[in-house]
């Protein structure tokens, strides 16, 4: 085995995948999911999972840390930090330079959009990397580009402000609608008095 997968973990996901390298399958790997404790597909995929075949195996023995503790760990770090989040994909899998199984996780907001990340060890629970936040698009210029000037620097700041007026406009636009519906707005912000 040398990955376990679980997407959309509210906090545990409905199904779990499991990467088996095995050198007779066609693809050099196969892929078992699991859903309430029973095999629910297992296929050998031809695409996509050649870089699996290269991966170090999990040490299954040395495993002490799951994905309950990992779900409590990120919700402490993430309540540290001031990060919301929905829900968490989880992969584990043996890190190169260590040579020990750890936890990769990736934070979502209730839209799907990634508001951070964290590595948690899989052996003792110790947080590997810290929880970095996702930088929202358009909120920070890449360096080169905020040194641009002339024509280039003024095109690419007045796209960057349009489009980030635009999703402003739609999340508070889906906003009103909700509130209108439900009587409780929890997207994008309210309309501006005038």
């Amino acid at each position: 085995m040398v990955e376990i997968r679980g997407e959309r973990g509210e906090p545990q996901p409905r199904e779990w995948t499991f990467l088996l390298s095995d050198p007779k399958a066609r693809g050099g790997v196969r892929e078992v999911t699991v859903a309430e404790g029973r095999i629910t597909s297992e296929r050998t995929p031809l695409r996509g999972l050649a870089v699996m075949t290269g991966l170090v195996p999990l040490d299954t023995k040395i495993l002490a840390f799951d994905s309950d503790k990992v779900f409590r760990t990120v919700q402490a770090e993430a309540a540290k930090s001031e990060i919301g989040f929905h829900w968490i994909d989880y992969t584990l899998l043996t890190d190169p330079q260590s040579n020990a199984p750890v936890w990769n996780v990736k934070l979502y907001d209730y839209m799907g959009a990634s508001v951070g990340t964290i590595r948690i060890s899989a052996v003792g629970g110790s947080v590997v990397s810290p929880l970095r936040a996702t930088p929202a698009s358009g909120e920070e210029p890449a360096p080169s580009e905020s040194a641009l000037g002339g024509i280039v620097g003024t095109v690419s700041k007045t796209v960057r402000r349009a489009v980030t007026s635009t999703k402003d406009s739609t999340l508070r636009f889906i906003g009103t609608v909700q509130e209108e519906l439900v009587g409780e707005r929890t997207i994008g912000p309210k309309e501006k008095d005038e």
